[in-house]
C-alpha cells in the first residue's frame, strides 16, 4: 500500500511555505481503491481459519463492517479532497484578484491625487469669484447710496428753486417800480449832461444835473464792488471822477478797487497805505518764489505760509494765487488745488483786466487765456496724480485747446492728453486680459502701464497690485509677493494690495509675515467708517485666527517631482531676479524736489520687504534640495491635505 501511494501521481502538493510566499499544492488522504487494496490480505489469513474448522462468521462480520466503515471514510476522504482542490483554486483566483486591486488602488491614488490639486484649483477660484462678488456687491451698494444722495439733491435744489420763483414773483411788481423809476431818473440826468455838452459847457461843472449822475454812478459802484463786480465798479468810478473830479466818495471807492485790483502788476495806489502794501506784497512775492524753487516740503510749507500772509492783503493777485497751487501742490494737497482754481477762475475772468488800456478787447481775451491755462495745469497735474484720469484727460484736452501750438513741444516729458489715455488703454486692457484668463497677457499691458505711470503713485500702486494678481494666478508666488510689496510701498493704505500677500505669506507658510499682514489689514479696516468693509473686517479676523498650511515648493514655481538639479536651477532664477539690489530698479527716483524725502522712505520700505522675501527663497530651497527635509515636508503636507 504504500509503495503504491509513493507511486501515485495524484499526490502533488501540500501546502508549502518558500521566501514568504505561500505556494499550494493538493496531496490526497487515502482513497476508496487504497482502502480495497489494503483489505485484501486478510483473506488468506481467513482460509487458514476456516480449514482448522474455526468460526470465522463472527469475525468476517466484523471485518465487512469494519470494511463498510473504511469504504464511509474513504468516501469522506474523497469529498474532504474535493473540497480542498476547491479551496486552492479559490486561494490562486484570490491572489490574482489581490493583484488586480493592488493595481486599482495605485491607480486611484494618482486620481486622488490629481483631484487633490483639482479641488485646490478650484477652492482657489471659488475663493476669487467670492471676492469679485462681493466687491462688485459693494460698488452696487456705493453707487446705489450716491444715486440716492444725488436724487435728494435734486430734490432740494427742485424745491430751493420753487421758493425762489415764488419769491422772485413775489418781488417783481416792486423792482419794476423802482426800475421804472429809476430809469426815469437816469433819462433825466443823461439828458441834462447831453445838454451840458452841447452847450459848450465844462464837463465838470456842479449843476443839479451832474450832481445827481455823478451820485448815482457811484451809488452803482458801490453796490457792484458788493456783488463782487470789479471792473465795472471801476468803469463807474472812471465815469464819475470825469463828470466831478472833487467828489470825495468816487475817490474812496475808486482806491479801494484799485488796491484789490492791481496789486498784481504794482501799479500806484491812490489810497494812503496803498504803496506801503504793494510793497509788502512784492517783497513776499520774491520770498516766495525763492522757496519754492528750493523744491523740499520745508520750503514748500514756508512759501505758503508767506503766500498766505500776502493774500491777506492781495486777495486776488493772480501771480500769489499761482504760487499757493504751486504750493498745495509740492504738498501733495491735490484736493485743495482743485478747490482753489475752480473757486477763483469765475471771479478773476469777472474781474481781470488792464485798467490803463482804453481799448482792450484783445488784451482781455488774452488775459482770460493766461487764467484758466495756469488752473488747468494745476488741476488737470493734482488729477493725474490722484489717479483720477478721467477728470484730467478732459482738462488737459480743454488745456491742449487753448494753449499755444509752441508751448506744446516745449516740454516733451510733459503731462498729455495721450499719456493719460494710454495709461487707460493699458490699464483696461489688463483687466480684460485677467478676466478672460490670458494671465501672461495681463501681466504684459500691467507692466508697460506702470513704465509710464511711476511719478503717479496710487495708479502705480494698483497697477502692481493688478500684476500680483495675475503672477498669483500663474502659480508665480514669488514674483505676486515682490509687486505687493512695491504696491504697498508706493501705498501703505492699500488694503487690496496687503490682503494678496497675507493670503500669498499663507501660501508658502511664512505664517509669520502673513499674521502681521492680517493685523494691518484689520488695523486699517477698523478706521473705516463705510459699512461696506464690515464684511471684510469680519473675514480678515477669521483668516488671522484660522492661518492654514500650504505648499512651501510653489515659492520656486515647482510641483514636487522635480530633479535637484531642477530644484537648483529655479533658486537660481528666483534669487537671481528678486535680489535686493534690483528691487524697485523700474521707480524714477527723485534725488532732489519736494518728493525726495517721500521716495527715500518708499525705497526703505522697498529694500527691506525684498531682503525678507530673499531669505524665504532661501529657506525654501534650504528644504526642497534636502532629501530628508523635503521628505518630511511632503508628508506634513499630505497630512494636511488628508486631515485638514
Amino acid at each position: 500500500g504504500s509503495q503504491a501511494s509513493g507511486n501515485d501521481p495524484s499526490k502533488v502538493g501540500v501546502l508549502e511555505i518558500t521566501s514568504g510566499t505561500a505556494k499550494f499544492r493538493t496531496k490526497p488522504l487515502i482513497t476508496s481503491t487504497e482502502i480495497s487494496t489494503n483489505s485484501e490480505p486478510v483473506k488468506p489469513f481467513l482460509d487458514e481459519l476456516s480449514s482448522k474448522n474455526v468460526d470465522t462468521s463472527p469475525l468476517l462480520a466484523k471485518i465487512e463492517q469494519k470494511e463498510n466503515e473504511l469504504i464511509l471514510r474513504g468516501q469522506e476522504i474523497e469529498g474532504l479532497n474535493r473540497q480542498l482542490m476547491e479551496v486552492t483554486t479559490e486561494l490562486r483566483c484570490t491572489r490574482v484578484k489581490n493583484e488586480e486591486m493592488i493595481l486599482n488602488v495605485s491607480k486611484l491614488q494618482k486620481d486622488l491625487e490629481k483631484y487633490r490639486q483639482d479641488l485646490s484649483s478650484a477652492r482657489n477660484k471659488e475663493a476669487e469669484m467670492s471676492r469679485k462678488c462681493w466687491h462688485m456687491k459693494n460698488e452696487f451698494e456705493e453707487t446705489k447710496d450716491e444715486l440716492y444722495e444725488k436724487i435728494t439733491e435734486l430734490e432740494e435744489c427742485k424745491d430751493r428753486m420753487y421758493e425762489k420763483i415764488t419769491e422772485l414773483e413775489e418781488t417783481n411788481d416792486a423792482e419794476m417800480m423802482k426800475l421804472k423809476l429809476e430809469t426815469e431818473q437816469w433819462r433825466k440826468a443823461a439828458k441834462a449832461i447831453a445838454s451840458v455838452l452841447g452847450g459848450g459847457a465844462e464837463v465838470c461843472s456842479k449843476t443839479p444835473e451832474l450832481e445827481s449822475l455823478v451820485l448815482y454812478y457811484s451809488n452803482r459802484a458801490a453796490k457792484r464792488m458788493s456783488l463782487g463786480k470789479m471792473r465795472k465798479a471801476v468803469n463807474d468810478c472812471r465815469m464819475a471822477t470825469l463828470l466831478d473830479p472833487s467828489f470825495l466818495r468816487k475817490w474812496m471807492v475808486h482806491c479801494t478797487i484799485t488796491k484789490i485790483i492791481c496789486l498784481d502788476r504794482r501799479l500806484a495806489i491812490e489810497a494812503s497805505d496803498g504803496l506801503q502794501n504793494a510793497e509788502k506784497v512784492v517783497n513776499y512775492v520774491n520770498q516766495s518764489a525763492e522757496l519754492l524753487e528750493q523744491k523740499t516740503l520745508e520750503s514748500a510749507t514756508k512759501a505758503l505760509e508767506v503766500i498766505t500772509e500776502a493774500l491777506s492783503i492781495s486777495c486776488y493777485s493772480e501771480k500769489l494765487l499761482e504760487m499757493k497751487g504751486e504750493a498745495l501742490f509740492m504738498l501733495r494737497k491735490y484736493e485743495e488745488v482743485v478747490q482753489m482754481c475752480e473757486q477763483t477762475l469765475a471771479f478773476a475772468e469777472k474781474n481781470y483786466a488792464t485798467i490803463s488800456d482804453s481799448n482792450h478787447t484783445s488784451n482781455e481775451e488774452e488775459q482770460k487765456r493766461l487764467l484758466k491755462l495756469w488752473r488747468w495745469n494745476l488741476m488737470s497735474r493734482s488729477y493725474f496724480h490722484m489717479a483720477r484720469f478721467d477728470k484730467a484727460l478732459a482738462i488737459l484736452e480743454k488745456h491742449e485747446k487753448l494753449a499755444p501750438a509752441e508751448t506744446k513741444t516745449e516740454a516733451p516729458s510733459a503731462l498729455s492728453a495721450a499719456t493719460v489715455s494710454e495709461l487707460l488703454r493699458l490699464k483696461s486692457a489688463g483687466n480684460e486680459a485677467y478676466q478672460a484668463g490670458r494671465h501672461r497677457e495681463a501681466v504684459r499691458h500691467y507692466s508697460n502701464a506702470l513704465l509710464r505711470s511711476v511719478e503717479c503713485r496710487p495708479f502705480a500702486a494698483i497697477c502692481l497690485g493688478n500684476r500680483a494678481a495675475a503672477h498669483q494666478a500663474l502659480g508665480e508666488v514669488v514674483d505676486a509677493i515682490a509687486d505687493c510689496n512695491l504696491a504697498i510701498a508706493l501705498d501703505d493704505n492699500y488694503l487690496k494690495a496687503i490682503s494678496r500677500r497675507a493670503n500669498l505669506h499663507e501660501k508658502i507658510r511664512d505664517y509669520e509675515h502673513a499674521a502681521l499682514d492680517l493685523q494691518r489689514l484689520i488695523s486699517l479696516l477698523e478706521k473705516q467708517c463705510e459699512a461696506k468693509y464690515v464684511e471684510e473686517l469680519r473675514i480678515a479676523r477669521q483668516r488671522l485666527s484660522s492661518i492654514n498650511r500650504y505648499m512651501k515648493k510653489e515659492m520656486t514655481g515647482l510641483k514636487g517631482s522635480e530633479s535637484g538639479a531642477e530644484i537648483k536651477k529655479a533658486y537660481h532664477k528666483a534669487a537671481l531676479r528678486h535680489h535686493p539690489d534690483k528691487a524697485g530698479k523700474f521707480l524714477v527716483r527723485s534725488e532732489s524736489g519736494a518728493d525726495s524725502h517721500v521716495w527715500n522712505e518708499i525705497f526703505t520700505t522697498i529694500h527691506e520687504d525684498a531682503d525678507k522675501l530673499f531669505k524665504i527663497i532661501g529657506e525654501a530651497y534650504a528644504v526642497l534640495s534636502d532629501a530628508n527635509k523635503r521628505f518630511k515636508y511632503n508628508l506634513e503636507d499630505a497630512m494636511k491635505d488628508d486631515f485638514g
